[in-house]
């Protein structure tokens, strides 16, 4: 039998809880109810569901209910989400729970940073009414597979609507936790984190096939901002025997703008970590934007691409081409272990090739300079006749990379350290 820990706030959401606790009992799961109140309320649950209490909580988070009871209500909630955070980790680590699901409203967030540090694949889920509508997922995702349901009505009783959510709710989380209670999927082989988007999609493609024939995994990481989080979070856990950084669009999202900024520690896990890296400036020749109006908006006078109705790409300057080369030397000079940056000397993506929307030589060289001349170990750079799509510069990338995997014994490659080898 799996058990599942079930996080609310019984001062607010007993009948709630109570509910969702009886219809996972009756799928033949074992409900355990965690009490996150920051306020006083029914310590009482129906039946013999196990309750760990809020004193427990804030006992968990080195602090005291009668602390927790004399606080503000934002403090509060720091405190019970410490709280949460630790109880939670301790039973899955031990096993003593095979998944957890959070339902409340602005109470969900109560659950945010115990799911976000949970492994991937542990099964989590949030039921709340503002999982829904314009709003920014992040505090209830973070950088995890956490499953989110519309609760569509407000927790505040079982009735016509919420009734049949907490039933498909119940089902959901049953389901995953005996999946994952089955039994550890079929080892997998070495992993390599890759970065990738669709302009970088035809060479990739070729790459992790490569890979694969090699006995190597990819997983690869959508370059979008919260993908580039998403990888530089998967190197620091320790899962990747190496990093496929073909994508670095999100380097100039963070220095110039748009929609794609992953914050100022993308590209640095690997290094810090020690973990062997190859770095493509695959598409650091745009920006990605909002819908065409607002991007003009914004860069008026600026080379743009339609990607979507939705998104606009945004050719970079010369000036900021140089600046990027810049920060992207920066960036590997950072790097404790081996590193090799391959760069594409006919294009960094689909439109930036002779006859194309960013077709730019000027630019695309003032990236290279300042690259070249921002690198501590020049020998690190490798200058490739090809573009970044090009079957002649994917293999070589791959060649690179296998070289960092497995060195060929007693053998020194000669380096060019002026410029780097060349093709």
């Amino acid at each position: 039998m799996v058990r599942l820990l079930i996080i609310g706030t019984l001062d607010t959401k007993l009948e709630d809880l109570e509910h969702l606790a009886a219809i996972i009992r009756e799928l033949g799961a074992e409900p355990v109810v965690m009490d996150a109140s920051t306020r006083m309320g029914s310590t009482r649950l129906s039946g013999d569901v196990q309750l760990i209490s809020r004193a427990e909580v804030a006992r968990a988070a080195g602090s005291s209910i009668r602390a927790v009871d004399g606080l503000p209500r934002g403090e509060a909630v720091e405190v019970m989400q410490a709280g949460v955070l630790a109880l939670t980790g301790q039973m899955a680590a031990s096993g003593r729970i095979q998944g957890a699901v959070c339902v409340g409203g602005a109470g969900a967030h109560l659950a945010g940073p115990a799911f976000k540090a949970l492994e991937i694949g542990f099964p989590k889920m949030i039921v709340s009414p503002l999982a829904s509508g314009d709003r920014r997922f992040e505090p209830y995702v973070g950088l995890r597979d956490v499953a989110v349901l519309h609760s569509v009505a407000d927790i505040a009783g079982v009735n016509a609507v919420t009734g049949p959510v907490y039933r498909a709710t119940a089902g959901y989380i049953v389901g995953a936790a005996r999946a994952y209670a089955s039994g550890a999927d079929a080892p997998i082989a070495p992993t390599v984190a890759v970065s990738m988007n669709g302009n970088t999609t035809p060479g990739l493609s070729r790459a992790m096939a490569a890979l694969r024939a090699r006995g190597i995994s990819c997983v690869s990481f959508h370059a979008n901002g919260v993908g580039g989080r998403a990888l530089e979070d998967f190197v620091a856990s320790g899962k990747a025997v190496a990093v496929l950084d073909y994508t670095t669009t999100e380097l100039g999202a963070h220095l110039v703008g748009g929609l794609m900024d992953p914050g100022p520690s993308r590209m640095e896990a690997a290094g810090r970590r020690g973990v062997p890296q190859v770095l493509v400036p695959g598409c650091v020749d745009f920006i990605t934007c909002g819908r065409w109006d607002e991007a003009r908006r914004d860069f008026p006078g600026r080379s743009m691409f339609r990607h979507n109705p939705e998104l606009t790409l945004v050719r970079l300057t010369e000036e900021e081409m140089r600046r990027l080369g810049d920060a992207f030397a920066g960036k590997a000079n950072l790097a404790a272990a081996a590193t090799v940056i391959c760069v594409p000397t006919r294009g960094f993506s689909i439109s930036d090739v002779e006859g194309g929307a960013f077709w730019d030589p000027t630019a695309d060289a003032a990236f290279i300079d300042a690259l070249a001349a921002g690198l501590d170990d020049p020998a690190r750079l490798v200058l490739i006749d090809a573009h970044v799509n090009s079957p002649d510069f994917v293999d070589r990338v791959v060649t690179e990379l296998m070289a960092l995997l497995e060195p060929p014994a007693g053998v020194e490659e000669q380096r060019t350290p002026e410029l780097g080898r060349s093709r």
